[in-house]
């Protein structure tokens, strides 16, 4: 577990609604709580982020940032999806991307094909998916990494089709989703999103046992578990990024703790509890199927 004296030279003010400060040594967030005292959150070492700006501010900004299209649970994209999880998954195992890449390229292939069946006379052949599911890697792959000039050789994986492609193919459909992505390629996942809430911390130092580092690394291995069963279900197409991730603290800590802080923490974030009810539900009624 994160353990830092907090040395009152290295302590920031965060422009929030709870007047939070940070500390620049371990990246801690740190609530005021009565007689001019804070509250401190605490994380397992892994997740230690120091920074020297705020945290908060940097956060808050990109993710409200991040695209979102709206669309009805009979959208045509709602039932394709699934086939569409299972090529970038099998495309993910054969080239092995990092966890950033793959879901960033996760988020460009739902921003894509909502964008495409928005309307209801849209249609794709499946050698077109799969264009626009390989370029979602392949420009992911770009923007982590800029040495990359030549994409990778997808016929590996499209071996066993009745299909094969070309670089032109991939060239062309290149520029179709870098015009339907708006050119805007600093997205932020979902993954990216509850990073930035498990890295801020979410779970407070007085709720614990000190000597238990296992308390706060089950709860934070059980928010990675309910991620990962939410990424490939369609609600995280169907609610933004930073809303399902929040969901995922708050069904986090009424497992492990309760919600005595939640009040803190969703004016910290500024979320309203309108906005994410019904994706609330929705999960609530996934896990309960998932039974984890």
């Amino acid at each position: 577990m994160i353990k830092c004296s907090h040395n009152v030279i290295k302590l920031a003010k965060i422009n929030t609604p709870e007047n939070c400060v940070f500390c620049q040594n371990c990246g801690i967030i740190l609530f005021p709580s009565k007689n001019d005292k804070y509250s401190s959150t605490i994380k397992p070492i892994e997740n230690e982020s120091k920074t020297e700006t705020d945290p908060i501010d940097i956060f808050l900004n990109s993710y409200k940032s991040t695209p979102f299209i709206p669309i009805q649970k009979d959208c045509i994209y709602a039932e394709k999806r699934p086939r569409a999880i299972k090529i970038i998954n099998k495309l993910n195992k054969l080239y092995n991307y990092k966890e950033e890449i793959f879901f960033l390229a996760l988020t460009y292939m739902d921003y894509i094909f909502k964008s495409i069946y928005s309307s209801k006379d849209s249609n794709l052949t499946n050698k077109q998916e799969e264009l626009y599911i390989i370029n979602c890697l392949y420009l992911a792959e770009k923007f982590y990494d800029t040495d990359i000039t030549t994409p990778p050789d997808f016929n590996l994986y499209l071996k066993n089709s009745i299909y094969s492609v070309e670089i032109l193919d991939i060239k062309e459909y290149e520029v179709s989703s870098l015009k339907i992505l708006k050119y805007k390629l600093d997205q932020h996942s979902i993954y990216d999103i509850l990073s930035g809430y498990m890295y801020n911390g979410f779970i407070f130092e007085k709720e614990i046992d000190i000597n238990s580092i296992y308390q706060l690394k089950f709860a934070y291995n059980y928010a990675d578990k309910i991620f990962r069963d939410i990424i490939v279900s369609n609600i995280a197409i169907f609610y933004p990024p930073y809303l399902v991730a929040f969901v995922i603290i708050q069904l986090t800590r009424k497992k492990f703790f309760d919600n005595k802080y939640m009040k803190k923490i969703k004016k910290f974030y500024g979320i309203k509890n309108e906005d994410y009810k019904e994706c609330y539900e929705e999960v609530k009624t996934l896990l309960s199927k998932t039974k984890i």
